[in-house]
């Protein structure tokens, strides 16, 4: 924990921008509006219009509510949230919008941080028994996993796996189970929604973070004369220190993490058994955050791992001299080219000149490259609210005992007979010869036996063939195909 001296705070207090959100005039509006927008409906990134349009329609409720609510104008209230001594909200221009977007800010995620706390406490509902046993089990993991001696570890296993023996044999020898006290149950949900607020706030430090290192490359690009090399080395010890630090590590375990389908699958099955606690019936932003837990991380990694491409970007445009290189030597051509014309201006030669074209050089006009698009991108669906209907299982599985299977062998056989007495046979030869078993999936395998095996098939000619009805069929079928002809195999 860092020491707290007068001047530390001092320069905390004068320069911090979650600070000075809290002690604005208009606090308790700006928060709530911004917590509206953006934590309550799970949004990352809003659009200047949409946000405007919220922003002017909220101002007008609340003005009807409150004398002292805020009177200035939308457009006024969002460049003064976006200045550089405010920094409430970050605004960027992204390339799926062709408007500007507001973000939040780290800071403004520890003023909402700050908040969650504190009012959990002024409501009376403080969650010590489950922070208190969340701290001792993460103390007891830190000890266990920092240990190098194989026998601790051991020990640990074997007391986990003693202790699960004697629960299993207490309940076949009981048949009952200690089950949670409601309050605990809420106590305990009411934690792990709060970590998954933290969570959800501690992206924007991480992004800005990478930010930060990606600003410091282009700045040195643009105005030092360092060597590309030079600017090059320091940004890729920049990224690799990112990737070491504590923050690094953990954010990017955390995509191996959450990216993994059965963690996934893992977190889905928990939060449909969570909707149907009755404990936690009356907890419905809890539930709403849970059950927009799993797109919520997806999205916020997604968008941190977009800055660091980024970053990379700038990296391989300092890599990619090629272009540079090419240019300055075009350069060199022609300016050796006028000072030779220049020479010769005033004795030209007498002599024939010629000139010699290499039409290996293939010239395009840069007008015929397409505008860049966004790759497409799939819908996520949430299936949460999803409950398995027996009927519709049986009735799928019922369907598949229905199918019928090719006897592919069998079918070849009666092609390789067919064609052995008579030279070659049509598929309407075939058919009367050998009258198909499973009506028409036997003609769509000869059909594939024809096209796999070489046979003819022509692309004019057509035959119609009456297909006898099958097992679930209640009359013939009439179908018209390419006219198939089978032939022996050496033709």
């Amino acid at each position: 924990m860092q020491a707290m001296n007068p001047g530390k705070l001092l320069v905390y207090f004068n320069t911090s921008p979650a600070v000075k959100l809290l002690q604005a005039r208009n606090a308790p509006y700006t928060i709530a509006f911004l917590h509206q927008q953006f934590k309550r409906s799970g949004a990352i990134a809003v659009p200047h219009s949409e946000l405007l349009a919220a922003l002017a329609n909220w101002l007008e409720d609340v003005q009807a509510l409150h004398e002292d609510a805020p009177r200035d104008r939308p457009e006024t209230y969002l460049a003064d949230w976006c200045s550089a001594e405010k920094r409430w909200l970050l605004r960027r221009f992204d390339a799926g919008h062709n408007e500007p977007v507001y973000e939040l800010s780290p800071h403004t995620e520890e003023v909402f941080a700050f908040l969650d706390r504190t009012l959990e406490q002024d409501l009376g509902f403080v969650a010590t028994e489950s922070r208190l046993h969340l701290v001792i089990q993460i103390l007891d993991d830190v000890v266990i996993g920092a240990s190098g001696d194989p026998a601790v570890h051991l020990d640990h296993l074997r007391d986990e796996q003693e202790r699960v023996l004697q629960q299993i044999a207490q309940i076949e020898r009981e048949g009952l189970v200690s089950r949670y006290h409601p309050a605990r149950i809420r106590e305990r949900f009411a934690t792990a929604v709060s970590l998954l607020k933290q969570l959800q706030g501690d992206f924007r430090a991480v992004e800005e973070r990478f930010r930060e290192i990606t600003r410091q490359v282009q700045q040195r690009q643009v105005h030092s004369h360092e060597t590309r090399g030079g600017i090059l080395g320091d940004a890729l010890d920049a990224e690799d220190a990112l990737k070491q630090e504590d923050q690094g590590v953990s954010f990017f375990e955390f995509l191996r993490f959450i990216h993994s389908p059965a963690q996934q699958e893992r977190l889905r099955i928990i939060i449909q058994q969570l909707v149907r606690i009755r404990e936690l019936a009356d907890q419905a932003d809890g539930i709403e955050a849970v059950r927009r837990m799993v797109p919520s991380l997806l999205a916020e990694a997604e968008k941190v791992t977009h800055t660091t491409r980024r970053l990379s970007s700038t990296l391989r445009r300092l890599l990619d001299a090629r272009a540079r290189r090419e240019r300055q030597r075009v350069a060199e051509l022609l300016r050796e080219i006028q000072g030779l014309a220049a020479g010769l201006a005033h004795d030209p030669p007498r002599d024939r000149v010629a000139l010699e074209v290499d039409a290996a050089i293939e010239t395009s006009s840069p007008f015929t490259r397409t505008f860049w698009s966004e790759p497409a991108r799939f819908e996520s669906v949430n299936l949460t609210e999803h409950l398995a209907d027996d009927d519709q299982r049986l009735e799928a599985f019922r369907q598949l005992a229905r199918l019928h299977r090719i006897d592919w062998r069998m079918l070849r056989r009666q092609v390789r007979d067919a064609v052995t007495f008579t030279g070659r046979a049509t598929l309407g030869e075939l058919l009367d010869k050998y009258p198909p078993q499973s009506g028409l999936t036997d003609v769509l395998g000869y059909l594939q036996i024809a096209s796999d095996d070489g046979h003819l098939i022509s692309r004019e000619a057509v035959e119609e063939i009456v297909v006898p009805p099958g097992a679930d069929d209640r009359r013939p079928l009439l179908v018209t195909v390419p006219l198939v002809t089978f032939v022996p195999k050496e033709l």
